[in-house]
């Protein structure tokens, strides 16, 4: 007998499905729920709920509070478990002040409570004073980050507008840690290349987790030689650098231990290797363990680790990483996010510093020379007579708190009261900005002696070059779903940073009838999140990261350069597939000098447009509009693998790949050399996975192809596809493991990439036809959006309530009732809940995010003329 269903309309069903859904996920009014991993409480102390570890904040509390700068010249002072002990608006009792510009003071609160959710702990003040012009009170969060190796300062404000009245600090300590182990306190992750002598530091990646998929539903938690950063949906063991999470499992089964933090990496066949051991039984005869293949890659900008494959309990991933290179130019180091400190326009120079009546000699990345002996980079000089204090060399490193310095070892016998050692010399690079009317000879730039005790020389070099305090090019962005069940995604724009050229900008036709500053002759040049590159003749103030010239038509040079504002405000998600970057207080604008030029650049996801250009598209008030189509900020994608024409398919781009029509193999085949041994590499073989990476501009191809290795005869393949003008290939074993780098322009097509100078493309790239997607009609693949109007710990969620579970239900099972026999509404439901097809996320966790850890910040920004005014 066939069941009836009441007539209900397909649209109500469909909301009452979804909305009782959000019901269910959603904490009632923000205090304890019967969710274990959502709760909060007024002492300054809290037991996390997986592991029992008490987190004790208590030590925090100071006499002299904790301060940081915000935006405007904004002073944020907060007490953590007390109040100031100072009085701020004239009361005694506050606990956090904000003190503006104006030297005005205002109560940001006066109590506050220690909340937890999912791995989340912050601090929120409550009962501030009245926020002007808003109806609202001040507010203050204090995010409390997990950070092993402290920076020097370990709070920063989240960007605000000057109207905000809800302010979001991160503040970075080890109390928010789990345990750190005694064997990895105070390494510096290093070691040296006994062939080369070249140092391999790492430790500039142990201030980010990473999270990647396994392919298989279930996700790996990364740090290098520290384990874990615990935080939201971090929640890993002690010790664990590896760290396995099982998705669907309960919150006490869920994260795994796969391999224990080490404290340096090794060199293995003349490879960059970590092994982590793990305590997790595998098989009952043994236990799971991880090794990270290290290798060069001086182009990589979001640096991440791949899973290369799992065998006989053994996790093996490939991480690529300028880190991991040995010809690093002289006098340069990467730092923390892939980016390269580089101190060699100081390279040869040479100072004379007294100290005590004693000359001391000392030269930057090369040998002092005279007075010193051949080879010294540092030597006393007494009485005509020079004491080695350091060999010289070029070799920049960066210490745990990301602070670059030269070290000069192995001079002149030392004699000390433990024994005899040998002189060195240390130069640490310090920030130091020039002041308006500074000039070249300030006394407060250059080399100074801090400490000569132990047979070490300390010397402070104070430098604009060692200033690094540049805006995120990474967010977080909160979506309605996401790969792996955080509800968290994360988008990265730092691909697009120039060092060599600046982007020009297309105007739209129609602006410049319209507007008097814009003529024909009018060029805009911008960069992405950093100022723009110093070219000849381009004459806008320093540090600008927009400019508007007008091209003169006889030279062609730059002429009356505006600029168009400077990197201050870091970038801000609207959702998973557009983010926006602003730049800030540029030159006074000619229609009100009142006012100071600026910009804002939305990008948004299109797979087609590679990395896209900038285009002006409106300019309001002297704001100046622009939008980036890009396809860098695009998440990446599980493409198709057909196994019988050995053709890989971007169904997001309708676009193919013949891997066997491939110019640098033969009939998908390539003959492969290991030691002495030769072997054939089938691109066609079995088990393919193939991920497209816009951000990196790659494909990575996971397969199987058969080789005498193991008992099974297979190797276990990670190829990566690079779109590059240039063809070349490289290949790295580890094990049964293979890593085959292979740069061509025979991808570029299949990324939606065009190359300059590619010259004549083959015909392995093919078009498919067009076919019926869940894209958008500019390929970008529809993405719920959170609701802005929410708190973040709100849309943590809980249980729910149990009413709105039982009508979830029964509605459930009528809907699916009704929509079971009409085809037409079986597609309906198909296009309400269908995602993208992306399958894997390559995620960069930095714990110390400042921007939407706390609260998506878009509701913070206003659309006043002064919107403008971020951090």
């Amino acid at each position: 007998m066939m069941m009836s269903f009441p007539q209900v309309s397909p649209i109500w069903c469909l909301l009452i499905l979804f909305f009782g859904f959000k019901v269910n996920y959603a904490a009632s009014d923000g205090t304890a729920t019967t969710n274990p991993l959502i709760f909060s409480t007024n002492e300054c102390f809290l037991t996390e709920p997986v592991y029992g570890h008490v987190f004790n904040f208590s030590a925090l509390q100071t006499d002299f509070a904790h301060w940081t700068r915000g935006a405007f010249g904004d002073t944020f002072e907060f007490n953590i478990c007390g109040n100031l002990t100072r009085t701020c608006n004239g009361r005694s009792d506050v606990a956090a002040c904000l003190k503006k510009s104006d030297n005005k003071e205002y109560v940001l609160g006066t109590q506050h409570q220690l909340e937890y959710r999912n791995g989340k702990m912050y601090f929120t003040f409550s009962n501030g004073e009245k926020c002007p012009n808003s109806s609202e009170n001040y507010k203050l969060h204090v995010y409390m980050g997990c950070d092993y190796t402290l920076d020097k300062d370990q709070s920063r404000v989240t960007s605000y507008s000057p109207n905000t009245c809800s302010f979001y600090i991160t503040f970075e300590t080890p109390l928010a840690c789990l345990p750190e182990p005694e064997n990895v306190k105070g390494n510096d992750c290093s070691v040296r290349d006994p062939k080369t002598g070249h140092i391999f530091n790492l430790m500039p990646l142990s201030d980010t987790n990473y999270r990647i998929s396994d392919r298989q539903g279930n996700a790996f938690i990364i740090n290098i030689c520290k384990p874990v950063l615990y935080g939201e949906n971090a929640m890993c063991p002690a010790e664990s650098s590896v760290c396995f999470q099982k998705l669907q499992a309960n919150y006490k089964e869920k994260f795994f231990n796969y391999g224990s933090a080490q404290p340096r990496p090794t060199i293995e066949n003349d490879k960059l290797v970590i092994r982590h051991t793990s305590p997790t039984p595998c098989n009952g005869a043994t236990n799971y363990s991880s090794i990270i293949n290290f290798y060069c890659d001086k182009d990589v900008k979001n640096a991440h680790p791949e899973l290369m494959g799992f065998q006989d309990c053994v996790y093996t991933f490939s991480f690529g990483t300028p880190l991991a290179c040995v010809e690093l130019p002289p006098c340069t180091v990467v730092a923390h996010d892939n980016e390269i400190i580089d101190m060699s326009p100081l390279r040869n120079s040479k100072f004379t510093l007294q100290q005590d009546n004693q000359n001391y000699v000392l030269s930057i990345c090369s040998p002092s020379g005279e007075p010193c002996m051949e080879n010294d980079g540092a030597c006393l000089q007494v009485n005509n007579q020079s004491t080695s204090l350091g060999i010289s060399n070029d070799h920049l490193r960066i210490n745990q708190t990301g602070t670059p310095y030269l070290l000069y070892e192995n001079g002149a016998i030392c004699q000390t009261k433990s024994g005899n050692t040998k002189w060195s010399t240390k130069i640490e690079f310090v920030c130091a900005n020039r002041t308006e009317g500074s000039n070249s000879k300030d006394k407060a730039f250059g080399p100074k002696i801090i400490e000569n005790s132990n047979c070490l020389l300390l010397i402070h070099y104070q430098t604009e070059l060692a200033c690094r305090e540049q805006i995120s090019c990474k967010t977080k962005v909160y979506v309605e779903h996401s790969e792996d069940g955080t509800g968290m995604d994360f988008i990265d724009l730092t691909p697009l940073i120039s060092t060599t050229d600046n982007y020009e900008a297309d105007i739209d036709s129609a602006l410049i009838t319209q507007k008097q500053l814009l003529t024909k002759s009018t060029k805009i040049f911008l960069n992405v999140c950093r100022p723009l590159v110093p070219k000849y003749a381009l004459g806008c103030p320093g540090g600008s990261a927009a400019c508007m010239a007008k091209i003169d038509k006889d030279t062609g040079k730059p002429e009356e350069e505006q600029s168009l504002g400077f990197p201050l405000a870091s970038l801000v998600a609207i959702n998973r597939t557009s983010a926006e970057l602003r730049y800030l207080l540029g030159s006074p604008c000619p229609e009100d000098k009142n006012t100071l030029m600026s910009s804002k650049i939305e990008f948004t996801c299109e797979m087609r447009a590679g990395r896209g250009v900038p285009k002006l598209r409106k300019i309001v008030d002297c704001h100046y509009q622009f939008t980036w189509a890009t396809n860098v900020i695009c998440p990446p994608h599980m493409c198709n693998f057909n196994e019988e024409t050995c053709e890989i398919t971007n169904d997001e781009l309708n676009v193919g790949y013949n891997l066997k029509k491939a110019s640098f193999a033969t009939d998908g085949k390539l003959k492969v050399v290991r030691d002495k041994d030769v072997f054939t590499l089938d691109f066609c073989n079995s088990h393919h996975k193939a991920v497209t990476d816009y951000s990196q501009g790659l494909v990575n191809l996971f397969f199987t192809s058969k080789a005498s290795c193991d008992s099974e005869g297979v190797i276990t393949v990670q190829m990566r596809l690079i779109c590059s003008n240039i063809t070349e290939s490289s290949t790295s074993f580890s094990g049964c493991y293979l890593l085959y780098i292979q740069k061509t322009p025979e991808i570029c097509d299949f990324l939606g990439l065009k190359l300059p100078n590619q010259g004549t493309s083959t015909t392995t790239t093919t078009l498919k036809p067009p076919h019926t997607t869940s894209s958008k009609p500019n390929g970008q693949p529809n993405y719920p959006t959170e609701d802005e109007s929410k708190h973040p710990a709100e849309k943590t969620g809980s249980i729910g309530v149990i009413l709105a579970s039982i009508l979830s239900v029964t509605f459930v099972v009528a809907c699916l009732g009704m929509f079971a026999f009409s085809p037409e509404r079986r597609n309906m439901v198909r296009r309400f809940f269908n995602r993208s097809s992306s399958a894997v996320r390559y995620r960069r966790v930095n714990n110390s995010e400042e921007g939407n850890l706390l609260l998506n910040p878009n509701g913070e920004f206003t659309e006043s003329d002064d919107e403008d005014m971020l951090l």
